[in-house]
């Protein structure tokens, strides 16, 4: 089960404040130690302290951005050109007023996607996510010796 520690597991000698937290995912409610995205394959949600650019992006999308998107996933299909080819036989005009929408709604796309680099900014977020709660682990390891060596410090007076 999530979030118990089997009984053969090592046990960590760090206390509980300086173990990692459990972060849960605020859409499906996934309870992911540790992770940077949520486990749950339908949601994937990111689970860092900042802003995801891949949701930000996608929350700014304008719904022309969205169509085009959808027409140009359509037009890289491999039916497109067998449509196409009959209507290029049979409809001549027609195709060239289509050319004219189709390179719009490419050009939309291509304008949107340049915004994002999912990929990329999927693995920079994770090694900022990452490296900003090791940082933080290692500020509070550090702040708990700070605290026994004032204490050994004042005992020894």
């Amino acid at each position: 089960m999530p979030g118990m520690v089997h009984e053969n597991a090592p046990r960590s000698s760090l206390p509980a404040s300086a173990l990692p937290e459990a972060h849960i995912c605020p859409v499906c409610g996934v309870n992911a130690p540790e992770a940077v995205f949520c486990a749950n394959p339908v949601c994937h949600k990111a689970l860092g302290e900042f802003a995801y650019t891949p949701e930000e992006v996608k929350k700014e999308t304008f719904w022309h951005e969205a169509l085009a998107d959808r027409v140009t996933q359509w037009i890289g299909k491999p039916q497109f050109l067998g449509i196409h080819l009959l209507w290029s036989l049979l409809l001549g005009i027609l195709l060239s007023m289509e050319a004219i929408f189709v390179t719009g709604l490419l050009l939309i796309s291509q304008n949107r996607q340049s915004r994002r680099d999912a990929k990329q900014a999927e693995l920079d977020y994770e090694v900022n996510v990452r490296t900003f709660r090791k940082i933080a682990e290692m500020e509070r390891t550090l702040q708990q010796v700070l605290e026994k060596l004032e204490a050994r410090e004042k005992d020894s007076l």
